[in-house]
């Protein structure tokens, strides 16, 4: 291990999990995780509220923890790292707020990253067996997020490819899950239960992946029309007592979920010519995921890295090793005024940068491993340890040529994207792109039932309507058996046409009776009246 590294103390609290890692280098000292998901499993998801109070009862006993089983001193910490977006804006705030009190109280630098950037860092992680090659795809998988990157530099070299542009997967997977009666989080129940099942059995819906889709959302995701299917499917033709049936929905939701990341994950690699792909977040720690990830990797050539299970879901081991690179990197400290962020682009991994560019002393080696100066031999190290407390955001009236009272300075267009106000609770990043279409609803259990009214209508009309009800009996059971039709609907149709055929039969034979008489009559074979 490297005594010289910078020794960084990381706090991530973007959701439900409060954790505080720390990092010596690329060497990992101690990774704490604190979840309070069992506090939000009665409400079948995570409540932002209970998640910030959790937070901040956690938080106390969780540094302690990593400070022990780390075996440092909170004195001897170089550097105070936190996850300041995307997020939970609550949740955020406890994490953000804690960090800033820490860089106070220790006097240490503040480096505010972002949370996805965060999940590929990992694989900075030497003694956890990591090596990271760039560049490299990365699908980011999880409760509030799906994103497609490519990373040729992981500070500043981060591009968006694609994102969900409706619920991410992991969101997809709760509610899945609670349309089956599975409990809370859905994506580890619907793991175990689509064992049992058949992921072929049901052919679901794949969004965003036909032909016509391929100009504009290549690499998009969308799940939202999945999600709803699934649900329609359920509400005709589900069993809550039938496990099997369960099982074998479960595993063709799942299926339907692998197929589209991991074929718009390979198809990102191959496209842009990139042998490698990073898997992260807690949906890559899905069994069908990895599964098909890794046959799909194979078959392309593609080099497939996936993080051991306890690094996949959120972490501050993460957002300290990425805190470290900045500093390997003698990029500044982050301003002491750096907010909580729910929504910011993974373009950026630092938020909240004390200057614009990196300093002009800055000599990178080519692997965080062969860095090995001492801080004081570095000056850019030490220039971005100490940096934090000179930097202003209004500077003084005298430097700039303002009035009296100061003008502000005028932040740039990327510090206006990077600072801007939290506008929600949702934890999804800003889309790309416009929403797509959620699957239509069948056209045929209307028809049916237009059909039923119809022949209800003719019925008295000597019996005509038979002809109608017929149509509306059969059209309804046809379309009874599609995922999305709504089973009312069908109900309503199937009675109306039944009852058509009956009233129009009874009528029938009652306007026939007197003519089948008289035929008869005339035939000798009934005496005639009277």
């Amino acid at each position: 291990m490297n005594r010289d590294a910078p020794l960084v103390l990381g706090i991530e609290t973007s959701c439900d999990e409060t954790s505080v890692g720390i990092v010596r280098g690329d060497q990992l000292l101690a990774n704490v995780v604190s979840s309070s998901m069992e506090q939000h499993r009665r409400f079948g998801g995570v409540v932002p509220e209970v998640a910030a109070r959790a937070h901040v009862e956690a938080m106390p006993q969780v540094l302690q923890e990593a400070i022990d089983r780390a075996g440092v001193a909170v004195e001897e910490v170089d550097a105070i790292a936190v996850t300041a977006g995307p997020g939970l804006a609550g949740a955020l705030m406890v994490g953000v707020g804690a960090a800033k009190g820490l860089a106070q109280a220790l006097d240490k630098p503040l480096y505010a990253v972002n949370h996805l950037v965060g999940h590929v860092a990992v694989e900075l992680l030497r003694s956890e067996g990591r090596e990271l090659e760039l560049p490299a795809v990365a699908l980011l998988v999880s409760g509030g997020h799906t994103s497609l990157l490519l990373i040729r530099d992981l500070v500043d070299g981060v591009e968006v490819l694609g994102e969900t542009i409706d619920d991410a997967a992991g969101e997809a997977f709760d509610k899945v899950g609670r349309v089956l009666g599975l409990s809370y989080p859905g994506g580890p129940e619907i793991d175990r239960v689509a064992l049992a099942g058949d992921p072929d059995k049901y052919a679901f819906p794949r969004g965003l992946t036909q032909h016509k889709d391929q100009s504009t959302h290549r690499y998009n995701f969308s799940f939202s029309g999945l999600k709803t299917a699934v649900a329609r499917w359920w509400e005709a033709h589900g069993d809550p007592s039938d496990e099997a049936l369960i099982a074998d929905v479960a595993a063709s939701f799942q299926d339907a979920v692998a197929d589209v990341l991991t074929a718009k994950a390979i198809d990102a690699c191959t496209a842009h010519g990139v042998p490698r792909l990073v898997l992260g977040g807690g949906v890559a720690a899905n069994s069908r995921v990895r599964a098909l990830a890794e046959q799909r990797a194979t078959d392309q050539g593609v080099d497939l890295r996936i993080p051991p299970l306890s690094l996949c879901t959120d972490n501050g081991a993460m957002i300290a090793v990425l805190a470290a690179e900045l500093i390997r990197r003698g990029q500044a400290p982050s301003r002491m005024d750096t907010s909580a962020q729910s929504s910011v682009s993974a373009q950026y991994a630092q938020l909240g940068r004390g200057d614009d560019h990196r300093t002009d002393s800055l000599d990178v080696p080519p692997h965080p491993a062969e860095t090995t100066d001492p801080p004081e031999d570095r000056p850019e190290i030490m220039d971005s340890l100490n940096r934090w407390g000179a930097t202003s955001v209004a500077p003084d009236p005298s430097e700039t040529g303002g009035d009296d009272q100061g003008d502000a300075r005028k932040p740039s267009e990327d510090e206006e994207r990077i600072d801007e106000a939290i506008t929600g609770l949702q934890p999804t990043v800003s889309a790309s792109a416009t929403r797509a279409p959620t699957p239509k609803s069948p056209w045929l259990p209307n028809v049916s039932f237009s059909l039923g009214v119809l022949g209800i209508a003719l019925s008295p009309a000597l019996g005509v309507g038979v002809i109608p009800a017929i149509l509306a009996v059969l059209t309804g059971h046809i379309a009874k058996a599609h995922p999305l039709a709504r089973k009312s609907t069908v109900m309503v149709a199937l009675v109306l046409g039944y009852l058509g055929i009956a009233v129009s039969i009874v009528v029938g034979i009652v306007a026939a009776t007197p003519l089948v008489r008289a035929l008869l009559v005339s035939a000798g074979f009934l005496l005639p009246e009277g």
